[in-house]
């Protein structure tokens, strides 16, 4: 069964390598290509929601200042050139002339300023998502149309990573308000949405960038994996993103279909909400992560690893700044053990998470179940869904899946810093915060590698949620589909050079 694995990987990593268009088969390439997806569109504007459809979509018609890799290389988008001082507390930008907003207007320093400030709260119109790193600044000047500083009031090392986040037009934002929150310089102009059912993105044919093949992409909402797999093979898509494991390892054996499959890994977890009872019971919380068996969520859920490898790690093993952590053993007797060192008996846990992972949660309640403790499995909608936990709060274990943005730092800080408004955890620790702000205040690069090193470790050690398994992102089209890249992280899902072939 491994070399059989192991044979599909191959094909899988020769299928996924890039293919550039040439002026032959430029000709050859359909206009239109759709593309199946698992969820609806929440919002068209990058900090309108926090969803992956967002970003993928955002991705294609908004550009940052840079780009970043995982390797924490950054090449320039609308920034040409940067540099900082030696204490990494301005960073100044030098800025691409003659860009375009799909609107017409010029994209200047001013948008850079706007979009930070503007991005900032949510209580401005079409804000709900605030921009990355904005608490950083104590000012941003323009130094001309085309020169651009932040000016800090932090060591900040990591900076280019933030740097990559979207930039909106002035002119656009105040003219139209949320919809101007709408207008970027990308190669994709957003077109239309069918609520529940589609959206779809035009080439922008102004853009200051390499024009993209396909003229226009529309994304349909299939929220069943099993009939997003059969709407590919009856032709209704083109492509599909995401998949049943089985489906997947069904497309890699057959050659008629390309499987793009990077090493970009979103981290599924199970978080505690520390709210509830699970707040006040370290004994539960530990006999809880010590029966837990990965190996028996990616052997059931995950094609025997096909699809999947376990994790150990709040922080996905492809992150800039990754390190390996010691974490919790498997130790079913051992969790029973401390269960009656404490006195805990008869607990039932209601755990909330979304169709994908209904299959892990299940096995989870199966391994749960062997060491006395119930677990109560209900079923919410995957669009809106953290936002849907933290107004709810009745649940004391959820399952999801994440992937991070920003800096160095910032997942972290996002899901565990006291205070934090994206998590469904509601963890407060003032060891880790204090440790986290020492962190932040490292003045080299390296210092901040080390520091976060030791942060991926306090997580594992005292942290409110039990990493399950990496799961590898998958888009999927017939043979004739190319140029789909998945990116660092789910967040940098893009599709806008993806095309196929008549």
């Amino acid at each position: 069964m491994k070399k059989l694995f192991s044979l599909l990987l191959c094909i899988v990593m020769l299928m996924t390598t890039l293919v550039s268009v040439s002026a032959e088969t430029a000709k050859a390439v359909k206009p239109a290509i759709t593309i199946g997806v698992s969820s609806d569109l929440p919002s068209n504007a990058p900090y309108g929601n926090s969803s992956t459809v967002t970003a993928m979509t955002t991705n294609s018609t908004f550009n940052g200042l840079v780009t970043v890799s995982r390797d924490g290389t950054a090449t320039g988008e609308l920034a040409t050139s940067w540099t900082s001082n030696e204490d990494s507390t301005e960073w100044t930008f030098k800025l691409r002339e003659g860009v375009k907003f799909h609107d017409g207007s010029d994209f200047t320093a001013n948008d850079v300023k706007f979009t930070w400030e503007y991005a900032s709260s949510s209580e401005n119109d079409g804000i709900k998502w605030v921009i990355i790193g904005y608490d950083k600044i104590n000012e941003i000047v323009v130094e001309d149309d085309y020169t651009v500083t932040f000016k800090l009031n932090c060591n900040a090392p990591d900076w280019l990573t933030y740097a990559a986040q979207k930039i909106m037009s002035e002119k656009a934002v105040k003219e139209n308000g949320a919809d101007g929150c709408k207008i970027g310089t990308g190669p994709y102009v957003f077109e239309a949405q069918d609520p529940g059912v589609s959206w779809s993105i035009v080439r922008n044919d102004a853009y200051w960038g390499e024009l993209p093949p396909t003229e226009k992409i529309t994304f349909s909402v299939i929220t069943d994996a099993s009939t997003r797999a059969l709407a590919l093979k009856s032709g209704d898509v083109d492509a599909i993103y995401g998949a049943n494991s089985s489906d997947i390892v069904e497309f890699m054996a057959d050659k008629s279909y390309n499987v793009y499959q990077f090493d970009n890994l979103a981290n599924v977890y199970m978080g505690y909400n520390m709210n509830r009872q699970l707040g006040e019971n370290e004994a539960l919380r530990k006999a809880i992560a010590m029966a837990i068996n990965r190996d028996d969520i990616v052997a059931a859920c995950y094609e025997g690893g096909a699809c999947a490898k376990p994790s150990y790690n709040f922080i996905n093993d492809v992150s800039v700044g990754y390190t390996e952590v010691k974490n919790i053993p498997y130790d079913p007797e051992g969790a029973k053990a401390l269960l009656d060192e404490n006195g805990i008996k008869d607990v039932t846990l209601v755990l909330y998470t979304f169709a994908m992972f209904i299959p892990v949660a299940e096995i989870i309640q199966a391994n749960l179940s062997m060491i006395g403790i119930n677990v109560d499995i209900r079923e919410q909608a995957q669009s809106g869904f953290t936002a849907n936990l933290r107004s709810d709060g009745q649940y004391d274990l959820f399952i999801n899946k994440t992937s991070s943005t920003g800096g160095l730092l910032n997942i972290l800080s996002r899901f565990f810093k006291t205070g934090s408004t994206v998590s469904c955890m509601f963890y407060a620790n003032e060891e880790f915060d204090a440790k986290l702000a020492e962190a932040e205040a490292c003045k080299t690069y390296d210092e901040m590698l080390a520091a976060y090193a030791d942060l991926q470790q306090y997580i594992a050690d005292n942290g409110p949620e039990v990493p399950l398994v990496q799961t590898y992102p998958w888009t999927i089209g017939t043979d004739k589909y190319f140029g789909a890249d998945l990116g660092n992280q789910e967040y940098d899902v893009d599709f806008s050079y993806a095309y196929v072939l008549e």
